[in-house]
């Protein structure tokens, strides 16, 4: 079981952001639900409320370095020490690599990597004061294993897997544990090809909760999750 404290939950408005926020919620923790998106996050907070009376909204961009400092710091106010970061805010693209424009992929880079890197830094040195913290970076199979078409998602998730592995060796004295969680298809609005074999994103949200629960001496240090005969 996590230590007390606030869960932070990025792109928590949709697909596996708000499957993960919907199982957190069922378990009654207090949790600090970040997206872009007001207006979807506030129906988010209002049926994780439900729940978990200690739930809390903020709109933020988490490509915005200073925006996230803000939140971050209401957070703090709102809640005292950050228990769980789950950044799971994060884009899709699937298109040849010739029809990616630099600025798509500027794009790209920006929300699933720089957004990770943001929050991570905003609540890690309280982690670190505090002797411990789990950090779960939502990241895909495509950064391990890149497929025809994915070539800025792909290059993007494995930047994610890259950093979370050099993070995790870097912290793990500090007692603060990083985990790269590594969905295979899902059915979210990322602007990818669907199967329907594809999971449901409460397989990946079932994972978070997995995770963050398995405290003490346990470390998830990477968890890869796929469809069947995907």
């Amino acid at each position: 079981m996590p230590d007390d404290g606030v869960m932070i939950l990025t792109g928590a408005a949709s697909g596996i952001g708000r499957a993960s926020a919907e199982a957190l919620a069922a378990k009654a923790y207090p949790l600090a639900l970040v997206d872009v998106n007001k207006d979807a996050l506030a129906r988010v907070v209002e049926e994780c409320r439900k729940r978990s009376p200690r739930t809390i909204g903020y709109s933020c961009d988490v490509t915005d370095g200073s925006a996230v400092t803000r939140t971050s710091e209401q957070i703090h106010k709102e809640f005292g020490k950050v228990a769980v970061l789950v950044n799971c805010a994060g884009i899709g693209w699937h298109a040849p690599f010739l029809d990616i424009e630099p600025e798509g992929w500027m794009r790209i880079f920006n929300v699933n990597v720089m957004g990770t890197v943001h929050f991570t830094r905003a609540v890690l040195p309280g982690m670190i004061a505090a002797g411990g913290g789990t950090i779960i970076n939502v990241g895909s199979r495509r950064g391990i294993e890149p497929k025809a078409k994915t070539t800025a998602y792909a290059a993007s998730k494995a930047a994610l897997l890259g950093m979370s592995k050099a993070l995790a060796l870097e912290v793990s004295d500090y007692g603060v544990k990083v985990t790269y969680l590594a969905p295979g298809g899902t059915k979210t609005e990322l602007a990818t090809p669907k199967d329907a074999r594809f999971l449901e994103p409460s397989i990946i949200a079932n994972a978070v909760v997995f995770i963050v629960e398995n405290g003490g001496n346990t470390w998830v240090r990477d968890l890869v999750i796929l469809p069947l005969g995907l």
